[in-house]
């Protein structure tokens, strides 16, 4: 899970007061992948879409996007530095309750971060908090909270707003967290089914929903064809062709959402030959991204320059588009001792495209004489041994700065890959305590080093597909490609 207001800092105005509502939304049924290992903790590590997408209903942060990638306010109402950025202070809003009635305060913001910056937990949001000193995280009053850092960090506000830094109750997680969003837990039995029902004392605008059933199947298609039948209301994973495939039918419609959403296939630059830049260089130049947009998406997404994206602020950043160019993947290859490379690309397949953009690279590296098979692992076995496979494909659907430290830098979770470039990492310091008017420069020379130097093919950004009934009403695009998120409005017609 931030965009443009990362370089800006800009908040939007406060949430608008509640609203009370006696109509009835009815129940949306929303149909998941299965991931078996999946808990209520939204802390745990290595988290599936379908943990996120609960718990994205269930949990809140101090801050939030909208659907257009713009921060807001959330659980917080004002953060202030102090003059270098080294310390910060939070005003909490008041009048929030918890789902279980109590009320929430200072004591739950502290013990909240504390949890997350714990080593112990493994806690995935634990990357982009590194710098917050949990020794000098304290509560000044009912609602205020002063946070120290060990170094400044500018986007300090805009940094909460990831779905993994949740507020909870004090002392409910692991075990039973208890959160603030406008949905609480009515039943949840893991890898099948999670009943969630509106929370009449929400603080901010109340869903009109009466409940979310989020009902997980074992496959893309499984998901489709519950949709056909009138078992669910919405398919959250849909292929392009099971998206064109559906549309139309039984007064099916698609909801597409456009933005920097992405696929990535990662190298673990710990296990030759994938620690020479030459390889990987090679290997870029095998896939034919023109084909992985027509063929793998169906036309739904644009071409990628292998580099993430989340800076449109700041414009192109003037680096040729890299193309296929077989020969000269060849000859890299061969240069670097590998003209009959072949190794086997990981995915558990669990969002549209990963298996297809899988067999088009296979399709392309082939060409070289390049052997790639493709292996499809359970989601358990596939984040059991996350940051292990030689070889994979994961997705990106969070902007530029979390990106970086969530998966560009050395040490993180996310970094699958283990690539550590000492320039990278300290231009990324450079760019956490950057006035706004240097960001973009350094942004694009970041970019570059990923260009030339990085462990991922960044082949294209990916329009996010949302079947749904015609009687669903209200849902809206992301451009950070989590629409269900964004349930308030919506209703299901009798």
């Amino acid at each position: 899970m931030l965009t443009a207001v990362l370089a800006t800092g800009a908040l939007a105005s406060c949430a608008p007061p509640p609203q009370a509502t006696n109509s009835t939304g009815g129940t949306l049924r929303i149909a998941a992948a299965t991931d078996a290992g999946e808990t209520l903790n939204p802390y745990a590590s290595n988290q599936s879409p379908t943990q996120q997408l609960r718990s994205a209903l269930l949990y809140e942060g101090l801050t939030h996007l909208d659907p257009k990638g713009k921060v807001e306010w959330r659980l917080a109402t004002d953060m202030t530095p102090n003059p270098d950025r080294s310390e910060w202070t939070i005003k909490l809003r008041p009048g929030v309750r918890f789902t279980d009635g109590s009320e929430f305060t200072s004591a739950d913001v502290v013990a909240s971060i504390k949890y997350l910056r714990d080593p112990a937990h493994a806690a995935q949001g634990l990357a982009f908090i590194e710098r917050v000193n949990p020794d000098a995280v304290t509560a000044v009053d009912k609602l205020t909270v002063r946070v120290g850092l060990s170094k400044p960090f500018a986007p300090f506000k805009e940094i909460w707003a990831n779905v993994l830094l949740p507020m909870t109750k004090a002392g409910s997680a692991p075990a039973k967290p208890i959160g603030t969003g406008p949905f609480a837990v009515r039943s949840f039995t893991a890898g099948r089914q999670s009943t969630l029902e509106r929370f009449g004392d929400y603080w901010g605008e109340r869903p009109q929903l009466d409940a979310v059933d989020i009902i997980e199947f074992q496959s893309q298609q499984a998901q489709a064809n519950a949709l056909l039948s009138n078992q669910v209301d919405v398919a959250s994973g849909a292929t392009p062709t099971i998206a064109k495939s559906l549309a139309g039918r039984n007064d099916i419609q698609v909801l597409d959402s456009k933005g920097d959403f992405t696929l990535r296939i990662g190298f673990n630059t710990t296990i030759a030959p994938f620690d020479d830049v030459r390889v990987r260089q090679a290997l870029r130049l095998l896939i034919d991204r023109d084909q992985v947009v027509s063929n793998a998406l169906g036309g739904y997404g644009r071409v990628a320059n292998d580099h993430e994206g989340g800076t449109p602020q700041c414009g192109d950043p003037g680096i040729a588009q890299r193309k296929q160019d077989i020969e000269q993947a060849r000859k890299l290859l061969a240069e670097a001792g590998q003209p009959n490379l072949s190794f086997t690309i990981t995915t558990d397949g669990l969002l549209p495209g990963m298996q297809e953009l899988a067999q088009v690279f296979a399709e392309n590296a082939a060409k070289a004489g390049v052997k790639v098979t493709v292996d499809v692992p359970t989601v358990p076995e596939f984040l059991s041994k996350w940051t292990k496979w030689p070889v994979f494909i994961d997705f990106n659907p969070i902007p530029y700065l979390p990106t970086v430290i969530g998966s560009l830098l050395p040490g993180r979770v996310g970094n699958a890959t283990h690539w550590d470039n000492a320039d990278f990492v300290r231009l990324s310091d450079e760019l956490f305590v950057a006035p706004e008017q240097q960001q973009c420069s350094i942004m694009n020379r970041m970019h570059r080093i990923e260009h030339e130097q990085g462990a991922m093919i960044t082949p294209a950004f990916v329009n996010v597909l949302l079947p749904h009934r015609g009687n669903v009403r209200g849902l809206v695009p992301d451009v950070n490609g989590r629409p269900l998120t964004f349930l308030t409005n919506v209703t299901v017609a009798g």
